[in-house]
């Protein structure tokens, strides 16, 4: 304290001085990305100063960069109890619900960001992911183009923008995006990865393997790149690459069912069709009334003699996706024969391996709930009917 010429005290540590001090002497943490040494510091300031709204909304943000996405939702929804005109904190709250897969609620925070504010870059590129990630991609392509018109150099929006185009009829404008972002930054991964899809589509392999090398070069654990990666060798008709990649995809992300069906499919290609039951089931658990899997999941069991168990796994859409008792203890039967080592004597096939690969989807995990397969019969699938499947499955 010292005495004015007033003769009133003069109080220099104030709350706010105070608060900014910690933050400051905090600051080369948050700058070094130190955020395990720093998030201490911001919880004991929260306690001490709780109605103190920046402070709580430095925290959230802190914490969604350090990767502890719930209990930084939590403290944006206090920020926003406090003060719901804070745009940040909604549009930060919006990418954490991102983060967490919650797309329905993460959408409804972008949307309240822009109906305030029209351009707000946050907002505008999480709404494109979002309706991207829900295969609304027509609707996504506005909200990106706002974007780029905004920030027309930037790697990241050039390839949202080009992710946009790439699932409707406009590739050649996909490419040129995907093309745009990699001039920019040779180094980034998803417009790599996007431009390997469209090559693969038009069955440019060794293009598209070039593209793939260098995203795997930078992200070798991508199981994105490397599902890519084993398409890119299906082309080439290089089968033995091709589950090379696939289980390489599969030990980096055990739940990535794409990476399953496919690799279902290269086993029974190559005669190990217990393997490709094991596989196709696996894929079946994380992604149950999958079109793709069940496809894969039936033309297995058929491989492997299963045929009543096929027709069962082909026909069970119109059961809520239950299979029955039979069915369940014939694939538990050959998941062990597959864990054991036992397969079955290699049959003839009457097609061989479709290396065409028509849907940038291929490469995506799977999501879409099924469709009706097949219709209910009382004939098991055929040969031509197995093969047709295989077909679909290699093209989606």
């Amino acid at each position: 304290m010292t005495e004015t010429l007033r003769g009133t005290p003069q109080t220099t540590d104030t709350r706010q001085e105070k608060i900014n001090a910690a933050l400051d002497a905090i600051a080369y943490l948050e700058q070094e990305g130190r955020y395990d040494e720093a998030i201490p510091v911001y919880r004991d300031l929260v306690g001490r100063y709780p109605d103190d709204v920046d402070l709580l909304f430095q925290m959230a943000t802190i914490m969604l960069r350090n990767g502890e996405l719930r209990e930084s939702v939590a403290h944006f929804r206090k920020v926003l109890f406090m003060k719901p005109e804070h745009l940040p904190a909604r549009a930060n709250m919006g990418n954490v619900l991102l983060l967490l897969g919650y797309l329905e609620q993460a959408k409804e925070a972008f949307d309240a960001v822009i109906d305030v504010e029209p351009n707000n870059r946050n907002a505008l590129y999480g709404l494109a992911t979002i309706l991207i990630k829900m295969h609304a991609h027509a609707q996504a392509e506005p909200y990106a183009r706002r974007l780029a018109q905004q920030v027309p150099n930037s790697a990241p929006v050039l390839a949202l923008l080009g992710d946009t185009l790439s699932a409707e009829t406009k590739p050649e404008a996909a490419i040129l995006n995907y093309r745009g972002a990699i001039r920019l930054d040779p180094t980034y991964v998803p417009a790599l990865l996007g431009l390997a899809k469209l090559l693969i589509m038009r069955k440019k392999g060794d293009d598209a393997l070039a593209h793939l090398s260098k995203a795997h070069d930078l992200q070798p654990r991508n199981a994105d790149v490397l599902v890519a990666m084993g398409h890119a060798y299906v082309l080439k008709d290089n089968m033995s690459s091709a589950i090379e990649y696939f289980e390489l995809a599969h030990a980096c992300e055990p739940e990535n069912a794409a990476a399953l069906v496919h690799l279902s499919i290269g086993k029974r290609k190559t005669g190990l069709v217990y393997a490709g039951v094991s596989h196709a089931s696996a894929a079946w658990h994380l992604a149950p009334g999958n079109k793709q899997v069940g496809n894969a999941l039936g033309a297995a069991l058929a491989a492997a003699g299963a045929r009543d168990a096929a027709r069962d796994v082909l026909t069970s859409i119109s059961r809520d996706n239950e299979f029955s008792k039979e069915t369940t203890a014939t694939i538990k039967e050959i998941e062990y024969l597959a864990e054991q080592g036992y397969e079955r004597p290699k049959r003839e096939e009457k097609s061989s391996i479709d290396t065409a690969l028509s849907s940038e989807e291929a490469a995506e995990p799977l999501e879409e709930p099924a469709e009706k397969l097949q219709e209910e019969t009382n004939e098991t699938p055929t040969e031509e009917q197995e093969n047709k499947s295989d077909r679909e499955q290699e093209a989606t």
